[in-house]
């Protein structure tokens, strides 16, 4: 093999993408527990887990989690979460959900990166960056 996986650098990719200039608003950091509520993770599965949100007027939203293994790597939980926002924002705000859309989900090994924004191209990027 050459050289293993590689994983995401949590803090690093978060800050970068905090000051970036791709989300409508400044978000917030969010609590893991309130994180793997909002993303209908299984706790268990949670060795990490980095999350930011905008307001509800926005979908604009960071996680990057690293779970305890690759199986339990949340990729399944964040497409169902995209899925339920897009339903929700559909009426609400639906001028918000080609960012949903164009939402990066980035899975290295047993980490995953979600990014809604504005500029997903600049999004994924950064997060590629973060990678080590």
């Amino acid at each position: 093999a050459c050289g293993g996986t590689k994983t995401i650098d949590a803090d690093t990719a978060a800050s970068k993408l905090m000051s970036s200039g791709i989300f409508a608003e400044q978000l917030e950091e969010v609590n893991t527990s309130v994180a793997e509520k909002r993303l209908s993770l299984n706790s268990d599965d949670v060795e990490s887990c980095k999350a930011y949100a905008g307001t509800k007027a926005v979908v604009d939203e960071i996680a990057i989690i690293k779970a305890v293994s690759p199986e339990a790597a949340a990729k399944a939980a964040i497409d169902k979460h995209l899925e339920t926002q897009k339903k929700s924002y559909s009426s609400y705000r639906p001028d918000e959900v080609p960012k949903l859309d164009n939402a990066v989900v980035i899975t290295e090994g047993s980490s995953v990166a979600f990014v809604v924004s504005k500029d997903s191209d600049k999004a994924k990027q950064i997060v590629k960056d973060c990678l080590k």
